[in-house]
């Protein structure tokens, strides 16, 4: 049987804080780009919410050509590295322009509308160099079936910090710069700019952090063509695994639902819950509390169920907890606004339901490395974790998009106005936004938890995937796992 090695606390920590690169980006994007290109910048919610899902679509295609070129590289620096070095700068520079857009970007609704499109899908596709290749480093890192609950809680964890630390700044310093908050274009501007230098910084020192374990990878065999035909047929060969079909279908609707709440933390927090930037900073703020609660839990929670059984029960909680507050508003049981008790019992609401569904993602990370090995298993030996990486991620994107289009198009059903204030708006219009948007948001993270009932490795079989991998790579020379 194949060493089931764990990763050092050091591996662990350079491995988990190039999410933090990750995390910066969605943050900017799944919070504030919508709101700040629509509600500052006047474009309309119809054409900005085109444009974002556009780009998610684009750079989705691009997620599944980075896994399979970083899964068959060749170089001195292996498989993985010469990307994630590569793309620092671009990340950063692209960034930075995403939010401090030029003169001309004004002339028109088109010329905006363009100009978002063409910057977010550079900041995305640069992106992509660095986190499919630095993603797929885990399953190398350790085999091991608990171990890698606890190395993907290290991802989680900066993952979130990093993207929660990226928000509360926002809400809480950068929108103070503006006399106008969130409605004025200052606070979105540093937000760019301190955004790239952090993502800068991740990027190159989670890089930087694994570069010396690059002898220990494995090396891939030399292929003698490389096409785009190849890169589908590698892609579409995955589905022949059942394990990798339930991760795939249940990341895509994650992802729509994903994409479909963030796009709203703006407009439910001011116009539905009625609160001030300051106070929408403080909710993510209870993250800081939630992500090392997750990253304690999760890998506890996995060891006495099993992965998938963890993932599901987490998951289930989770849903039927989302909807009790704001229903309760809706029916008037949530205490007014006023009251003391109504921003911890927000507060609270927040907390627990964030923990959960990071409990979960951890979780359900681990789950996909697993397939990893599953997948080798069944053909000889050979490891595309890469590509494996790629595609859950071109499953959450393809249709991240979508869910931000969908926010745009339930703006436009509501006639949601532009460049209100939450006490110029009508209460109807709020209303008649929640009634569409909740229903809809419940729906798809339903259809996601049901899909993963059909994934089938659980660490029995884990270990007897790692022994055939051995098995096949010592007979073939082909490498072996770390």
């Amino acid at each position: 049987m194949a060493e089931r090695q764990t990763a050092a606390l050091s591996t662990k920590l350079y491995y988990g804080s190039g999410a933090a690169a990750f995390g910066i980006k969605d943050a900017g994007f799944n919070y504030f780009l919508l709101a700040y290109y629509n509600l500052v910048l006047g474009l309309d919610p119809i054409w900005a919410g085109l444009a974002l899902a556009l780009a998610v679509a684009i750079d989705a295609i691009s997620d599944l050509a980075v896994g399979y070129l970083s899964d068959n590289w060749r170089s001195s620096w292996g498989r993985r590295h010469p990307f994630m070095y590569a793309s620092a700068i671009p990340v950063a520079v692209s960034f930075i322009l995403l939010w401090n857009p030029p003169g001309f970007a004004f002339n028109s609704q088109m010329s905006l509308f363009g100009y978002l499109l063409v910057m977010a899908v550079l900041v995305r596709s640069t992106l992509t160099f660095f986190e499919v290749p630095n993603a797929a480093q885990g399953p190398e890192l350790t085999s091991d079936y608990h171990d890698r609950t606890r190395l993907m809680g290290f991802r989680y964890l900066f993952g979130w910090l990093g993207g929660l630390i990226t928000a509360v700044a926002s809400f809480m310093v950068l929108f103070n710069l503006d006399e106008a908050g969130q409605l004025g274009p200052k606070g979105y501007q540093w937000l760019g700019l301190i955004g790239a230098a952090a993502m800068f910084v991740a990027m190159l020192g989670s890089s930087l952090g694994t570069h010396h374990l690059i002898p220990e990878f494995y090396q891939p065999k030399k292929r003698d063509h490389h096409s785009a035909r190849l890169v589908l047929s590698q892609f579409l060969s995955l589905f022949r695994n059942t394990s990798f079909k339930s991760v795939f279908a249940s990341s895509l609707f994650f992802g729509a639902a994903a994409g479909l709440s963030q796009a709203f933390t703006i407009y439910i927090g001011s116009f539905f819950w009625l609160l001030e930037s300051s106070e929408i900073g403080l909710i993510p703020m209870l993250g800081l509390v939630a992500v090392p609660t997750a990253f304690f839990l999760a890998p506890r929670f996995s060891f006495r169920w099993g992965k998938k059984l963890a993932a599901m029960r987490v998951y289930a909680f989770a849903i039927l907890f989302l909807p009790l507050a704001p229903v309760a508003k809706l029916a008037g049981l949530f205490p007014d606004r006023a009251s003391d008790l109504f921003l911890p019992l927000l507060m609270g609401n927040y907390l627990i339901e964030t923990t959960a569904i990071i409990v979960m993602q951890i979780i359900f990370a681990s789950m996909n490395a697993d397939v990893v090995e599953d997948r080798s298993a069944e053909n000889l030996g050979t490891r595309d974790e890469g590509l494996i990486f790629a595609a859950r991620n071109f499953a959450k994107k393809a249709v991240s998009g979508l869910g931000v289009m969908l926010a745009g198009g339930i703006l436009w059903i509501v006639d949601f106005p532009e460049g209100v204030g939450p006490s110029e708006i009508e209460a109807d219009i709020v209303t008649h936004l929640i009634l569409v948007y909740l229903p809809l948001l419940l729906g798809l993270y339903l259809a996601s938890w049901y899909a993963i009932r059909f994934y089938r490795i659980d660490q029995g079989k884990h270990e007897a995937n790692l022994k055939a991998v051995a098995q096949a790579g010592a007979q073939e020379g082909t490498g072996q796992l770390v």
